[in-house]
């Protein structure tokens, strides 16, 4: 499988509920977060110049987590990333929970 794609991450999150709290322009900066996949709690934001620098930023940090033993590593993990399709049901699963 081919690394995710800036435009493929960021289309994913816009078709989810609240994409305008996972993508903003806040203080100067965008801000791209991993709240819409990990919750709010373990959640991060990757504040940057442009959008697609900062959803690059959450690509780097969804691979760095695959398999990682932790809260956010679990959510990458079950989630099925980087399979995009997978990602966005583990997604409308929980939200419906």
């Amino acid at each position: 499988m081919n690394r995710v794609e800036v435009h493929e991450i960021l289309n994913l999150i816009l078709s989810l509920p609240d994409a305008d709290k996972h993508i903003y322009f806040s203080d100067g900066y965008w801000h791209v977060t991993s709240e819409w996949l990990c919750g709010s709690f373990c959640g991060r934001s990757f504040p940057e110049a442009t959008i697609e620098e900062s959803a690059e930023k959450l690509i780097d940090y969804l691979y760095e987590h695959i398999g990682h033993n932790s809260m956010v590593g679990r959510c990458v993990t079950n989630s099925g990333f980087p399979d995009l399709v997978s990602v966005r049901d583990y997604c409308i699963e929980n939200i419906e929970e």
